[in-house]
């Protein structure tokens, strides 16, 4: 179904249709692995399937025209995009994260966006401000230069929501969201990176620039709690991982199965017991990381689809990552030498993996230390960090 067929108000997509839908992109998705990593972003031809698949719309709020799809067949169906392409599925979930945050902004704003522009989607970021503004008339001015960097999905954005210090009037200082068409940034050209290429996390950039007020929220904090909990809220941290560790493991059977270990004397690698280790540790990290996202679905609150502990949510969606490169770790250990060629999808998926548990939000050391802090009575702080803000050179 294609967004001109929703515009025609046809019927929301069954949740098997979605689901099934996402699955069938699988090998195209696979198909460009490399395409993506070449290119440092998601290719054209992966957002155009995911378009005209209407799982876009999947992750939409149902007011903003999306299918107010349940978080079981959000979780279903973005782990299938994640076994495709991991980039991909990550560049989907900021567009829905981000996309919740914008929520903070005034209704007139939003109304005007989404019928402009019926499946816009939303890049950001909120590491730190990226720029200073000064309260003027009618919005806010930045001042100088603006740089904010890991922008996931820019590429293909068409709004980027950016954080910002308000110089006020009444010389207070506002930590601020802004909301700046991608048409108005530049995309530098700094994404160099070791895994997750794909994401296409570039910085964006631009110079002094006016934000009519109407597209300002000071509603940070507000905005924050409804990327944590609001929506689907956690309830597809687990896809990715997943995804990612049935890509690798499906892999490996492809390559395992009509191979020999001639330095060994095997004739099948399978007869291995080092192999069948791996094979058997992939496989129970592959059904713990499973547990672990049914468990969050059936912990959802009925009717509002809120996570009840989002600290040990958090924690157990880090274990899932861990889970995931273990699995994905000793597959490779066992894997013949011709693995280690870039176009090779089990070695690009380890890269991926230790990158995307390089973001601070999803770090190992982040939310184990926030969950421990939180179990013994300390303050467990916030993944949203100070401002920190200063002018850009």
């Amino acid at each position: 179904m294609t967004d001109a067929m929703l515009n025609g108000k046809a019927a929301a997509p069954s949740s098997a249709e979605l689901i099934s839908r996402a699955e069938s992109l699988i090998p195209l998705l696979r198909a460009n692995g490399s395409l993506a990593e070449r290119l440092g972003r998601v290719p054209d031809e992966n957002v155009r399937a995911i378009e005209e698949a209407g799982l876009f719309r999947m992750l939409m709020p149902a007011k903003r025209g999306g299918y107010g799809t349940g978080a079981a067949t959000a979780a279903a169906a973005m782990t299938h995009i994640a076994s495709g392409c991991p980039s991909t599925a990550w560049v989907m979930q900021i567009y829905s994260g981000i996309g919740r945050m914008a929520e903070s902004l005034p209704e007139e704003t939003l109304a005007e966006i989404y019928a402009r522009e019926p499946g816009a989607k939303f890049a950001g970021t909120f590491a730190a401000a990226g720029a200073v503004c000064e309260a003027v008339d009618g919005g806010v001015r930045i001042r100088g230069r603006g740089r904010w960097p890991f922008n996931s999905g820019c590429h293909h954005a068409d709004w980027d929501l950016l954080r910002v210090s308000i110089e006020e009037r009444d010389g207070s200082t506002s930590d601020a969201f802004c909301l700046v068409p991608l048409s108005e940034l530049t995309i530098a050209d700094d994404w160099h990176v070791m895994g997750a290429a794909g994401t296409g996390s570039n910085s964006v950039e631009c110079g002094e620039l006016f934000i009519p007020e109407r597209r300002v929220s000071r509603r940070i904090a507000d905005a924050f709690a409804a990327l944590q909990v609001g929506d689907s809220g956690y309830a597809f941290t687990a896809a990715l991982p997943l995804g990612m560790a049935r890509y690798a493991l499906e892999a490996f059977h492809d390559l395992a199965k009509n191979r020999g270990i001639r330095m060994l004397g095997y004739e099948r690698m399978y007869d291995s017991a080092v192999v069948q280790t791996a094979i058997a540790t992939a496989h129970t990290n592959i059904r713990m990381i499973e547990s672990y996202q049914h468990w969050v679905l059936s912990t959802l609150q009925p009717g509002a689809e809120r996570i009840t502990d989002p600290m040990l949510t958090g924690a157990g969606g880090t274990q899932c990552y861990k889970l995931a490169r273990e699995a994905i770790e000793r597959l490779f250990d066992v894997c013949p030498t011709d693995e280690i060629r870039l176009d090779r999808p089990i070695q690009r998926l380890l890269r991926d993996l230790l990158a995307f548990t390089h973001q601070g939000a999803m770090a190992p050391y982040v939310n184990w230390e926030r969950y421990g802090r939180h179990l013994v009575g300390a303050n467990a702080g916030t993944l949203l960090p100070p401002s920190g803000a200063k002018p850009v050179p």
